[in-house]
Parts: C-alpha cells; structure tokens; sequence
C-alpha cells in the first residue's frame, strides 16, 4: 500500500458506523466533531490517498468518483487505518461492497446480457421464457445507469430522519425497500421528509403488512446473508434477483402472457389497489422509473408474495415453489422392532411343547415345522395365526407361505380343530 495508511495516526475522535450505514453519511459524521465537511475531511487528511479524489465539481462519469459507489481501495485503506475499523466492514458501506450480492458488475455497458441473466434467466410468477424479451440499454440492477443520476433518489423514514445521529443507511439510494423494518412505517422522499421535520415533523405512514412481510425477508438478507422462505433458506444474491425478477413480471402487458398468467397479474394489481402495471404504458425497467411508479411496484411484488402465500395464486416459475411450504410427503414407517426376548422365549417353548405332546421331533426345514404346526388348524384364520406365531418367534416370513399360495381351503365342520 502506497498511501501511507500504515503510518497514519487515527483520528482523535471516531464514531464507529452504524449497521448498514453508507459511507458518506459515516464520514459526515466524522468531519461533524472537527467542524469540518465530508470534502474538507477526505482532501486533506487521508494522505496520499486525497490525491486519487476528484476535483470538486467534478463528474467524470467513473465509478470512483462516489465515495458511496465504488472509491478507490487506497481511500478506503487509508479511512481504515484512521479510524481502525475494518477494511471488510468499511467496503459493505459502499456499492461496490456488495458485488457480486447486489449486481453481478457495475459495468452499465454489460446491461443486455446482465438483465437476462440477473432479472430473466429464471423466473417466479411466470413460466420458463414467458416474459419474452427486451430491448435494454444501458442497466445495472437496482442502480441508475448514467454518472449523473447514480444517487437515486433517497428514500427514508421520518422517525429515523429525526434522529440525527442515526446516519443514513446505504440501502437509502438503492431502490430495494418500501419500509422502514425498524418503525413499520412507509418510506418518503428525502425532499419531502426534509420539509416536513422543517415544518415541525413529519407524520409517518404505516406501511401495509404484506409490504412489511417483503421488507423483513430483504432486511434478513442484507444483515444476515441468507433469508429464510417457506421452503428453505436461500442466499441474499438468491433472494435479490428473485425479487428483481418478481419486479419484471408485475410490469409485464397481460397481452404477452398466457391466460392464467394473465388472471394472476390482474388479480396481484387489484389486490394492490393501483392501475395495472403502476400506470406504465411501454415497458421500462424497474431502475428507470419514478420514485412513485417505482413505489408501486415495490407494493405489487410485495402482493404477489402474499397471494403466493395463500395459495390465491401460483408461482408457475422455475424458482416459485421456493414461495411454497413443502407438500407433505409420506415416509415409510420402517420394519417393528423385534419382540423382546421373552416374547420369543415364550412362544418358542409353545412349539417345542406342542411337538413334545406329539411326540414327534421338531422338523429340520421352517416349510415342515409351518406344515405340522398348521395340520390341525380347521379355518384359515386358525392358520394364519399359527403362521403368524412362527414368524414372531424368528422365523423368516418369506419360509412361511401363506394358505392362499398353499391352495389351502377351510376344513369341514367335522375336522378335528386347534
């Protein structure tokens, strides 16, 4: 490392992040206490590292250019040694941290070939290769394409905006959630969310259950790694591009979808209460939408798992029986265990006794001693019995024809009985 983060002397005073926060809103924090801004902090005090910062102004179109998107490894290196919190931890505060979790590149120009793979390669609601396809452009998922429009815009909870020193979470520019997990309540513009706490506070909105649902199993992803569904736990990647895909197929025309697939989609926009396909008259992908279409859409995802979930629809895809509870299945019993042994005692001294009154010897073969044992027997049940007998003291059933493969008939009233 080059930058001198090895000799650097940590900062005085250095608040550890928050769980989930993005690294800007971190920094900010940080450069609070000295009274200085997120741009003084890095310029000036992260050594060699400053250098590889753009000017101010500045929009080159580079990924590094956002300390929330993908910055230099000698930045974060050298905010690691200053502040001596993980390098590992410091990267998930950024973009660029959670590939390939959240997107496969954050190269935009791979977006044809990265939507099929990411958003159409499988599917949930819809059957194999029903959504067709789409002309796409630039595109990364979840993520605004161009420079100038990466930081989306941010959605956040009243209740934690009001709290100053919460931060601002990274999820907060990544159009992943429609709730906040922690309050229950709706997620706002930050604009909006802004002027209402300036007006004197902001009244937050309760979010819908089904929403809530949706929003806790990506919540679990993110902090955990993996989110647990009916079926069985899936990797956060799993569930990311399960959701994104879920995304595509509530914007799909009913008029590209076969009949059932069709009803479905009806069905999930009325339950949600919005026009079919948030309104949208020609397809877009979900990241170029507006913060209200967008919203919606989040919310008819959110109602389709629940309409899974109960069963009042059916993911027909390739990955939709992850939404379902396992069908029970029988599984064999197994074989009784064996009588105890003086079970087996007991009935082997019948034999034995029953031979002796006879006076004839136990014969050598089980066929002979099932012969002799049943000779007296008058109905097939007497001889079932006496069978079943043989077969609980040890002897192999399969030895031990039954009177059916014996041709045997019920004996006349007049034959001696058992």
């Amino acid at each position: 490392m080059n930058s001198g983060a090895g000799r650097a002397r940590r900062w005085p005073l250095h608040p550890p992040p928050h769980p989930g926060e993005a690294l800007t809103s971190w920094l900010h924090r940080l450069a609070q206490p000295y009274g200085l801004s997120v741009r003084q902090l890095v310029e000036h005090n992260l050594g060699p590292a400053s250098a590889l910062l753009p000017a101010p102004g500045s929009r080159t179109g580079s990924a590094a250019d956002d300390l929330d998107w993908a910055p230099a490894a000698p930045v974060l290196q050298a905010v690691a040694a200053r502040t001596g919190v993980a390098l590992a931890d410091i990267r998930l505060m950024t973009i660029a941290g959670w590939v390939p979790w959240l997107a496969d590149t954050l190269d935009p120009d791979e977006g044809p070939e990265a939507f099929h793979t990411y958003a159409r390669q499988d599917s949930v609601l819809l059957g194999r290769g029903e959504a067709g396809a789409n002309v796409v452009g630039r595109w990364l998922p979840w993520l605004p394409a161009e420079p100038p429009t990466r930081h989306a815009p941010s959605r956040l909870c009243p209740l934690c905006y009001a709290d100053l020193g919460r931060g601002t979470l990274l999820t907060a520019t990544v159009a992943l959630m429609r709730s906040c997990t922690e309050h229950r309540c709706q997620l706002e513009d930050r604009d909006d969310v802004a002027y209402a706490t300036w007006k004197g506070g902001a009244s937050p909105q309760h979010a819908r259950d089904h929403v809530l649902a949706m929003d806790d199993l990506t919540h679990q992803g993110l902090t955990t790694g993996t989110v647990t569904l009916p079926r069985r736990a899936v990797h956060v990647g799993v569930w990311l591009r399960m959701l994104r895909t879920l995304l595509d197929e509530v914007s799909i025309s009913t008029s590209k979808v076969r009949r059932c697939s069709a009803t479905a989609l009806e069905l999930i926009w009325d339950t949600a209460g919005y026009p079919r396909r948030a309104g949208l008259k020609v397809w877009r992908p979900y990241e170029s939408l507006d913060l209200l279409r967008q919203g919606r859409m989040l919310e008819a995802a959110a109602t389709a798992l629940h309409l899974i979930g109960t069963g009042q629809i059916t993911a027909q895809g390739t990955l939709g029986h992850l939404l379902t509870i396992q069908p029970h299945q029988h599984v064999y019993d197994g074989e009784p265990p064996p009588p105890p042994q003086a079970v087996y005692d007991e009935a082997w001294e019948k034999v034995v006794q029953y031979f002796a009154s006879l006076e004839r010897k136990v014969p050598a073969s089980p066929r002979g001693v099932l012969a002799a044992f049943t000779e007296p027997c008058r109905t097939l049940e007497d001889f079932d019995r006496n069978r079943q007998l043989l077969i609980t003291i040890g002897f192999n059933a399969a030895a031990l024809p039954d009177a059916r493969r014996l041709g045997l008939l019920p004996r006349p009233p007049g034959h001696p009985s058992c």
